[in-house]
């Protein structure tokens, strides 16, 4: 999100170590007037962290990329459309700083002050203090035309300041604040409250009441494979039925391996996907005012969330609520130790008790325990990349996700669906990066469109997806090779065919001896049966390409022989012109290692990449190749390209190895 470029905004927090109460503003409070930053570095002020996106560092009157490393008196940081960065200080205290602004450092006889020009920064004092912070005394002062304001740190505090060009806030979402206004007017502000100044008024607005949510319809539908309910007060799992149906709360769903399901707000465009192997019980559903609300126990799997567009959306799990207001997409996976959140578009808040956490687009949170901040982490793209343009084949057996790709930098709003007429989303939103993950479905087509925020068209795309397509015509064909003075040649694709050998009854015998040789190597058959009847099989694969002599002889009960074997001719020729790619190893859920082995055939005309890596192919458009798998669980990416056609995806998803 670009914010405006306002006047200048600070903030006054009174950190540990003071002996004032922080709470007890001084008689006449003074504003001071904005430290004037030296370009020389001097006693460190505090750290810059958590760097993402662009962010230029202003030292001496120089910028420069950014780095994480300590801040100076007289250091400016800016922060780009996408980008954000945290200061930290001794005390355990943070500051994070959204997209699209700058702050100065500097110290004052007070301590040390933080000049903010614009955008939106975000203060918090940790309940436990950090590690080694002991006894450390810090004064950090963020000053603003329109006043003072003062943050004890004895106790957790979280206090998010906002500027606009002709207007600001403080918004107390944690603790308690003191506020001196320009003209001395004292004010206070809890928890829930916001200090706001526009047009030279200076109050506190309280947080609305709670709207009373009035119980809403959720529907259930079958998505893809199976899906089942478990009516409240009942033991027996059913089939949802195909028209889909009304859950009650204490309903639950599940979905079987392969499987999923949605689940719909009546009067809200907020949709809760279940996907493969999850289960979950619906404990209630409200709306009221501009307000959704979904309360789930998430017992097991992962659950897509995607937020409706212009509403205020509430999702509450056990131990985890997550917040959006406006379009966002999220997935919530289940862990042994807590949740795992990816946010693929938006931006939702976490809330675990006191604490709240914003998590944006391009971000993974991990929450372990029943309580405390999650480790915010950069979300990398799948194992599986697509980029623009239409037509593109992903053949699986279980891929979970795909990443989609475009080029360009900068925020931008992408949507996805299931249809070429965007009427039935699975994600949309704002994102920071030029990818976005999504969840791959098990058959149907995804299309997806960015753009700018201005509406310009950044691209687009489509790409069909389907189970691995059999090659029963490549690898199970039984060749039968009747004796007589032609010879049989039989071209194969893949790999060496099974083959049957058949001829004429002998009326005294009891069985037939068949053997086969090698042409110009007769002394010893290359294989061998004696079978009671007129025909002769030998798997695929015993005779391998090449040419070969072949005769049966009959024999009696005894094993006699009753009268010579005749020589048949009998050539298995290799004919690449397979008409797509076989991949014949490794196969879906064969245990992984560090490397595996792949191999397989692709059309003449193909070029063939494993997980990126360009494969080489030889004269018969064969390949056999080592490879490292991607991700969790591992993957092999065959990617396949040929003039004049789309590009063709082909996913072996593995065993992870281990007990």
């Amino acid at each position: 999100m670009s914010f405006p470029r306002p006047w200048f905004l600070a903030l006054l927090l009174l950190a540990s170590g003071c002996d004032e109460d922080a709470a007890t503003p001084p008689a006449t409070p003074p504003v001071a007037a904005a430290p004037t930053p030296d370009a020389g570095p001097g006693a460190e002020l505090g750290r810059l962290e958590g760097l993402s996106g662009e962010v230029r560092l202003e030292r001496g009157g120089t910028p420069v990329p950014a780095a994480e490393g300590p801040l100076y008196e007289g250091d400016a940081v800016e922060t780009g459309v996408g980008g954000a960065a945290t200061v930290r200080f001794p005390d355990g205290r943070s500051v994070e700083v959204g997209p699209d602004a700058r702050f100065a450092m500097g110290k004052d006889s007070g301590g040390i002050v933080m000049q903010v020009e614009r955008g939106i920064v975000l203060s918090r004092v940790p309940a436990v203090p950090r590690a080694g912070s002991a006894g450390t005394k810090v004064t950090l002062s963020i000053l603003t035309p329109f006043g003072l304001t003062r943050v004890g740190s004895d106790a957790p505090s979280e206090v998010r300041v906002a500027v606009a060009e002709d207007a600001g806030s403080v918004e107390v979402r944690l603790g308690a604040i003191e506020f001196v206004g320009k003209d001395g007017q004292q004010l206070r502000a809890t928890e829930g409250e916001s200090v706001a100044v526009a047009g030279g008024k200076v109050e506190v607005v309280r947080a609305p009441r709670v709207v009373e949510l009035a119980p809403i319809p959720v529907t259930v539908r079958l998505g893809a494979g199976r899906a089942e309910v478990r009516p409240q007060g009942t033991v027996r799992w059913r089939p949802v039925k195909k028209q889909g149906e009304v859950l009650a709360p204490g309903d639950g769903v599940r979905t079987r391996p392969g499987g999923t399901a949605v689940l719909a707000l009546e009067g809200s465009s907020s949709v809760l996907s279940l996907g493969s192997g999850t289960e979950l019980v619906l404990e209630s559903a409200g709306q009221g005012g501009n307000t959704d609300e979904a309360r789930v126990d998430l017992r097991q799997g992962g659950l897509g969330l995607q937020l409706a567009p212009g509403r205020t959306s509430r999702v509450v799990l056990p131990g985890l609520s997550l917040e959006g207001n406006g379009a966002a997409g999220v997935e919530v996976r289940r862990t042994a130790g807590g949740y795992l959140v990816d946010a693929f578009t938006g931006q939702v808040t976490l809330v675990r008790g006191a604490s709240r956490q914003p998590l944006r687009a391009g971000e993974r949170a991990r929450l372990e325990g029943e309580s405390g901040t999650a480790r915010v982490e950069p979300l990398s793209q799948a194992a599986l990349v697509l980029g623009p343009g239409a037509g593109a084949e992903v053949f699986h057996q279980g891929l979970s996700e795909v990443a989609l790709t475009w080029e360009g930098e900068g925020e931008a709003v992408v949507e996805v669906a299931l249809d070429a007429g965007f009427t039935r989303p699975v994600v949309a939103g704002t994102v920071f990066q030029p990818f976005v993950n999504v969840s791959a479905p098990s058959r149907g087509v995804l299309h997806w469109r960015v753009r700018r925020k201005d509406g310009t068209e950044v691209a687009k795309g489509s790409a069909a997806f389907a189970p691995e397509r059999l090659s029963r015509d490549l690898d199970r064909v039984r060749n039968v090779v009747p004796e007589g003075p032609e010879k049989t040649t039989i071209f194969y694709q893949d790999k060496p065919p099974a083959v049957t050998f058949t001829y004429g009854e002998e009326a005294s015998a009891a069985s037939y001896r068949v053997a086969v040789y090698r042409v110009g190597a007769l002394g010893t058959p290359v294989a061998e049966r004696t079978v009671p009847d007129t025909r002769a099989a030998l798997d695929a694969g015993a005779l391998g390409e090449g040419s070969y002599l072949w005769s049966v002889t009959p024999l009696s009960a005894s094993g006699a022989q009753l009268k010579g074997g005749r020589m048949n001719k009998l050539e298995l020729v290799y004919d690449n012109s397979v008409p797509m790619l076989v991949v014949t190893s490794p196969r879906n859920g064969t245990r992984a290692g560090d490397k595996v082995r792949a191999t397989g055939v692709a059309p003449v005309d193909a070029r063939l990449s494993i997980n990126g890596r360009p494969v080489p192919l030889d004269g018969k458009h064969r390949f056999s190749t080592w490879v490292e798998p991607l991700g969790t669980p591992p993957l092999l990416v065959f990617k396949m390209s040929r003039p004049g056609a789309p590009e063709v995806y082909t996913v072996r998803t593995l065993r992870q190895r281990g007990p």
